[in-house]
């Protein structure tokens, strides 16, 4: 009865069809959000919620969705990519904001990526390589919208770069960029969504650490980095 999975660095999440939220692995800094930081090899409930619908599983801190729009992060904070105003660990989920219109979430190693009902993109934590697209290298601790398109509809972060997808079918990227993975054909880092190509037929997208991979409406994929 699993229905979604996500893989952070060394740990696990995963949501059963009944809605509830399970997670294992390395817990270090908290990101199983059990309430401790003891490591658990076999997939562990937690809470007792049964609203989970969406998950992400970063480098060491983990998002989710609930049904009713609400975005819930936990695990490590140092770079305030739990997106809660402040760089504490958290041991549980915990709300971020009050906003109750999220609908898509992307984890990176010390970042995070989520789009609103209106088609917004939203990103939080940490920036040193412009990975949350906001045309500047500062470290931001609460989510904050990403310049003002409003036809987002894909999201995916890597360690130090990102992906997005628009309704239009066109690939866009930006942060690290040293090993070529924004696919822009060259090796500069960018600070704000950059357009890749000019293919407008791209229907999903994954960010690894240092790479990138994408599919067409054609059925072919594509990679880079």
């Amino acid at each position: 009865d699993w229905i979604a999975i996500a893989a952070g660095t060394y740990h696990s999440l995963a949501l059963k069809s009944d809605g509830t939220l399970w997670a294992w692995g390395n817990n270090y800094y908290g990101q199983l959000g059990l309430g401790d930081t003891n490591t658990r090899n076999i997939p562990t409930q937690v809470g007792t919620s049964s609203d989970w619908i969406a998950i992400a599983a970063g480098g060491y801190h983990s998002l989710a969705l609930k049904s009713d729009g609400t975005l819930w992060a936990w695990g490590n904070n140092e770079y305030g990519q739990l997106g809660l105003g402040n760089y504490i660990t958290r041991l549980v989920p915990t709300q971020v904001g009050t906003s109750s219109d999220w609908i898509a979430i992307a984890a990176g190693v010390h970042h995070s990526l989520a789009l609103k009902s209106d088609g917004t993109l939203w990103a939080w934590g940490r920036n040193d390589y412009g990975q949350l697209g906001l045309g500047n290298t500062n470290t931001i601790n609460i989510p904050t919208q990403v310049g003002t398109s409003s036809d987002w509809i894909a999201i995916a972060a890597g360690w130090g770069h990102s992906l997005a997808l628009k309704s239009d079918g066109t690939l866009w990227a930006w942060g690290y960029n040293n090993y070529g993975q924004l696919g822009l054909g060259d090796n500069t880092n960018r600070l704000v969504p950059t357009k890749v190509g000019t293919s407008s037929d791209w229907i999903a997208i994954a960010a690894g650490t240092y790479h990138s991979l994408a599919l067409k409406s054609d059925g072919t994929l594509w990679a880079w980095g």
